[in-house]
């Protein structure tokens, strides 16, 4: 007697046999539902299933037409740059930063290897770092542009020359391009520090499904070309909690039960003002409290708040004017 199918797959391995549908290329997100299901032999399945995956995953990139691809072949003939910091031909390990996030993002999940098939691996003993086999890095001087270009879902590692770079005005074009799609979150924690490769990943993946030859020339590092960008969670954070502590005792507490529409709402309206959501709800309900008047609030006879009565200047010709803001 066989065991019956598990038909409560994780989202891990929904997702490593949705990579496996997309092997031979981009397929449409009902034919990906239909190659998974026959595996997971579930009519829960569908399309709108792969939707929510790849809503979830940063290994798989929907594009407007329907379709979905994986990153490592959305990225293929993409080169990205890093700065080497010291390489005399003999060293394994290619030290790396935000510069390489997409990368690092694919390689985490399902390994990468140069075009020699040789593999590639993260550092051990937690440092941000690719290890390859012996003479994988050129010899560089410090401080000199290393390219890893995607060529059949393999890495091959260049020296960059100058003259191989962008011109400033191309290069400004690329940052724009990139900028437009990276989310900044108003509010940084060390959770959303923590998924910041991610969010630039995402935005790669973005501009690359807008223009799949945005990468196809040596640049600056993403994390150069968006320094202001990336870096300004630092400046962030320490303005917003120089402002939490100058108000005093300040407690945290979670709400349950909101109305998606309202939260939607909050949302919506702490985006408009250039606020974090929290921030806006501590201003609204500050606001409802110290400025709205309750019945309870009200004395007898008092039909309501009412404010004074605002003077208007009076000008040379004797008629009142409005008051400058």
């Amino acid at each position: 007697m066989t065991e019956p199918a598990d038909i409560s797959p994780t989202d891990r391995d929904l997702e490593s046999t949705a990579l496996l549908a997309l092997a031979d290329g981009p397929l449409p997100a009902h034919e990906v539902a239909n190659r998974m299901r026959r595996r997971f032999r579930s009519r829960t399945v569908d399309a709108r299933l792969v939707e929510m995956l790849v809503q979830r995953s940063h290994l798989l990139v929907g594009r407007p037409d329907g379709s979905v691809i994986r990153l490592v072949d959305l990225l293929e003939g993409s080169v990205l740059t890093a700065r080497i910091a010291h390489s005399d031909g003999s060293r394994r390990d290619l030290w790396t930063s935000l510069a390489l996030a997409p990368l690092l993002t694919w390689m985490d999940a399902e390994g990468l290897c140069l075009t020699s098939n040789e593999p590639l691996a993260k550092g051990a003993f937690g440092h941000d770092t690719i290890v390859g086999p012996p003479g994988w890095l050129p010899a560089l001087p410090p401080g000199s542009l290393v390219s890893l270009t995607l060529t059949g879902g393999r890495v091959a590692v260049s020296p960059v020359e100058d003259d191989d770079l962008l011109t400033a005005r191309d290069e400004g074009a690329v940052r724009r391009a990139l900028s437009r799609h990276y989310r900044t979150p108003m509010w940084w924690t060390e959770d959303d520090l923590a998924e910041r490769p991610y969010d630039l990943t995402t935005a790669v993946a973005t501009a690359l499904v807008e223009d799949p030859d945005l990468l196809r020339r040596p640049t600056r590092p993403l994390d150069e070309l968006h320094y202001i960008a990336v870096r300004q969670c630092a400046q962030d954070h320490h303005l917003r909690d120089a402002a939490a502590w100058g108000a005093g005792a300040c407690v945290s507490f979670s709400i349950t039960g909101m109305p998606e529409a309202l939260a939607g709402e909050i949302s919506r309206r702490a985006r408009h003002y250039g606020m974090s959501d929290d921030q806006y709800a501590i201003l609204a309900l500050g606001h409802l409290c110290w400025r709205s008047p309750f019945a309870e609030d009200l004395g007898a006879g008092d039909l309501g708040w009412e404010p004074p009565a605002a003077t208007r200047p009076v000008g040379r010709d004797g008629l009142r004017r409005l008051r400058p803001l």
